[in-house]
């Protein structure tokens, strides 16, 4: 049973079409990869999931919430119903520097969920749990590693609870040596049932995580399939033409 659906979404910045009429059904449980060249709509997709962007033409189905799109004063309540219940990790994490490793992962639940502070600690506890960082529960952004920075802001959407999760790039900005230590948070969480949608250019964590992938290119989904269907029997022309670039570069330039 689909818990998402996108309906013929339209995103434009200026002249340059980035999303052009996706329609997407997520069913709940699955882990759908999303990847595809760079500058092809995977970021802009997951944040008009939220409305981070707000596409100018489309439905967005969430349950038993639905938006029509462009959005019309009305349906500003029903936004932020959506967003209470699908999480975010972003690329560039977003941590408050000045607030704590616990602190940060508690913020959305006193500002949003509008809970308790006794049990708002208990939640954000399990949550950094949950990432292997409950002991660096008290220290501040700065003094944490490159690969425990995601793994707090991962645990951030974990304490909200959502229904689903959306990871826009998690390991873009690490060292090649942190993002083993961020892939297997992930692949631990993915394991617990949460639906997930996860925009990366790691692909053979993808292949091996995602039940589904889908392939951007030009704005549009040109595969959906499982794993094997797309990454090892594309069937267009310029999936084929990417994958055979990435294999390409995983050969070693010289023998000795």
């Amino acid at each position: 049973m689909a818990i998402l659906e996108l309906k013929d979404i339209h995103k434009s910045f200026q002249d340059n079409v980035v999303l052009d009429g996706i329609n997407l059904s997520v069913n709940k449980g699955d882990i759908v990869g999303i990847v595809g060249p760079s500058g092809t709509g995977k970021s802009t997709l997951l944040r008009s999931i939220n409305l981070l962007e707000r596409p100018e033409q489309g439905e967005i189905r969430f349950e038993d919430i639905t938006l029509n799109l462009p959005l019309k004063g009305k349906e500003r309540k029903s936004v932020t119903a959506l967003r209470k219940r699908i999480g975010m990790v972003f690329q560039k994490f977003y941590l408050f520097e000045h607030k704590t490793a616990l602190q940060n992962v508690m913020e959305g639940l006193i500002t949003v969920q509008k809970k308790p502070k006794k049990e708002t600690e208990q939640i954000a506890l399990d949550a950094l749990e949950k990432v292997g960082l409950k002991a660096w529960k008290n220290h501040y952004p700065k003094h944490m590693s490159g690969g425990q920075q995601p793994r707090v802001a991962i645990a951030r959407t974990l304490a909200m609870k959502p229904d689903i999760i959306l990871l826009d790039e998690p390991t873009s900005a690490l060292d090649p040596e942190l993002v083993t230590e961020v892939l297997t948070t992930i692949k631990a969480i993915a394991e617990q049932g949460y639906t997930m949608l996860l925009v990366s250019h790691e692909m053979d964590f993808v292949s091996k995580i995602s039940n589904r992938v889908l392939f951007l290119d030009g704005g549009k989904i040109i595969e959906d399939g499982t794993p094997e269907e797309v990454f090892r029997h594309p069937k267009s022309d310029r999936a084929k033409e990417f994958f055979d670039k990435m294999n390409k570069l995983k050969e070693p330039e010289f023998f000795i």
